[in-house]
């Protein structure tokens, strides 16, 4: 694969199953050396999409190059859909071990390594079984990192963690993606897509609402939502400025602000003897771009989509 050829190419992917079309005429594209989001609510057509690109599913319609090979061969590709599987009654060294001889190469040479890579090496004697769910994740990636990928395709690699355990799988796929590895990751968590990926593809309903870069993505998104409690309310709507909007909504105020004009606003309240009793971030602005992308019909979105590679 040349340099600058991108990892994964696909074009007008179609994928129906009976009544349901899952993927309806996707287009993706994944740049080399690059940490591609592809995030969407549940039932978008994310996994159903990465199946396709792993060859566990055949599509209707379209075509797909990986690694810029149309024959779909998987060398230099690894992963997991959904969540990996391995057996409980044995060590995590010797699943990878089983795996490695499977794969054939020089997978067995990388166990100590993947392992090493994954923070698993204390671990590895221990039975899978035993293993949270976190450690059963990084397990999963361990067994990826055999194949020495330079695609690697991970479908809601963090679903199910606890915080510490979602830093820990975001740090390493970081390292990863220092080295040189291609990743392609699935998500439901703008958080989590911001905070780790180049890229960005956002899905609705088998379609894809938006294609780009995450300053493309920010560079769209609307003001950031707060949710503010003061001692008088009618005042405080009274002092909005310029660039902040507020209005009423339940037993508080709702307001959309940058943080400058946010700032800006609560001082003002301040100084005009109106306390602020409590101020919280409601909905951070991709967050908000997100639901406006997802839950609106595409007329009402006004947000167009990146045509082709």
């Amino acid at each position: 694969m040349a340099d600058n050829q991108p990892a994964v190419e696909a074009h007008g992917l179609v994928k129906r199953f009976e009544d349901t079309t899952a993927v309806a005429g996707v287009d993706l594209r994944v740049g080399p050396g690059r940490v591609h989001g592809m995030v969407g609510p549940n039932g978008a057509g994310k996994t159903t999409l990465l199946t396709m690109l792993m060859g566990l599913v055949r599509p209707d319609a379209g075509t797909i190059r990986i690694l810029g090979q149309q024959d779909r061969s998987l060398d230099g590709v690894a992963g997991f859909v959904e969540a990996p599987r391995f057996y409980p009654y044995l060590s995590g060294r010797r699943n990878l071990a089983l795996l490695a001889d499977l794969d054939g190469g020089g997978a067995r040479a990388r166990i100590d390594a993947s392992l090493e890579v994954v923070g698993l090496s204390d671990s590895a004697g221990a039975r899978v079984g035993g293993y949270s769910v976190g450690m059963r994740q990084r397990l999963g990636i361990a067994a990826a990192l055999l194949r020495d990928p330079r695609l690697l395709i991970l479908d809601e690699p963090a679903s199910g963690l606890d915080p510490a355990g979602m830093r820990d799988m975001r740090a390493l796929i970081a390292r990863l993606a220092e080295d040189g590895v291609t990743v392609l990751l699935s998500s439901h968590d703008m958080d989590e897509v911001e905070d780790l990926c180049d890229d960005v593809t956002i899905m609705r309903a088998g379609q894809v609402v938006f294609d780009g870069t995450m300053d493309e993505l920010r560079d769209k998104a609307p003001d950031p939502a707060f949710r503010l409690a003061t001692s008088d309310d009618e005042r405080a709507l009274a002092l909005a400025g310029p660039g902040v909007e507020v209005r009423a909504e339940g037993d508080g105020l709702l307001v959309h602000a940058q943080r400058e004009q946010l700032d800006a606003y609560v001082i003002a309240l301040g100084r005009d003897g109106v306390a602020v009793r409590r101020l919280d971030l409601e909905s951070s602005a991709l967050k908000a771009l997100f639901f406006r992308l997802t839950e609106s019909d595409a007329e009402e979105r006004g947000v167009p989509t990146k045509e082709g590679p």
